[in-house]
């Protein structure tokens, strides 16, 4: 059998098991969370759909809604540590994210307040997940993801994973499971506050939620930094 025969019998046994699975599909976690910015949740309150966006990667052709589950970003994304920004200091990814969407996207003169939504995947159509690693040196890397289906694969190899949703979400679908301001007067202020409180950022956001839980269960481990990549 060809490389490529081989290549269009694993697409057709991922589109059979999506088929069977339907939007029950037992391997992908109860919920998927987005971050966003409180500018942006006032916005899809108004319109009332989370509306896709276009990967900030220039590898890749995605547009979609970008989330995570929680415990493969607190145990994964958190010990996956990269250069940022062009300092030689590095950050883990999880911290990065969080960082980025707080004040270095926008400015190091303005103050922000974040949101996380959290989402129930059987509302999801699971044909219209992905799933993609984050260490873009791995061979197992595809810029434009995978189907969701792939996500045990990863999660037994360790992968720092993310979650992409095709289509446009409707806002009644999610759930504000937290809110909170950070103010910053500098981009230093925001490296030093993402390399030393690691987990603070998303601890306030999950404060008083079951989340908190696995969430301080990652942090208590101490867990051991993997640099991957520099960028």
């Amino acid at each position: 059998m060809t490389i490529n025969s081989l290549y269009k019998y694993g697409n057709c046994l991922v589109q059979n098991a999506q088929k069977f699975f339907g939007k029950n599909n037992s391997k992908i976690p109860r919920y998927l969370y987005h971050i966003t910015t409180k500018a942006n949740y006032n916005s899809m309150l108004a319109s009332g759909v989370i509306k896709t966006s276009k990967d900030v990667s220039p590898l890749s052709t995605l547009d979609g809604v970008f989330m995570f589950d929680m415990k493969n970003f607190a145990k994964r994304w958190f010990n996956t540590w990269v250069r940022y920004g062009g300092s030689e200091e590095k950050y883990n990814i999880g911290s990065v994210l969080l960082g980025k969407h707080s004040l270095m996207q926008q400015g190091a003169d303005k103050s922000s307040e974040l949101v996380l939504l959290r989402f129930r995947t059987n509302k999801f159509d699971i044909n219209k997940l992905r799933v993609r690693i984050q260490n873009i040196t791995k061979a197992s890397y595809k810029p434009n993801g995978e189907s969701a289906l792939f996500q045990r694969m990863h999660t037994r190899r360790k992968d720092a994973i993310e979650y992409i949703y095709s289509n446009n979400l409707n806002i009644a679908d999610a759930e504000k499971i937290g809110e909170l301001r950070l103010n910053f007067k500098s981009v230093n202020e925001v490296l030093k506050y993402v390399s030393e409180k690691h987990f603070d950022t998303l601890l306030k956001l999950v404060k008083g939620q079951p989340e908190a839980n696995c969430v301080k269960a990652m942090e208590n481990v101490n867990i051991k930094p993997k640099f991957i990549i520099d960028t």
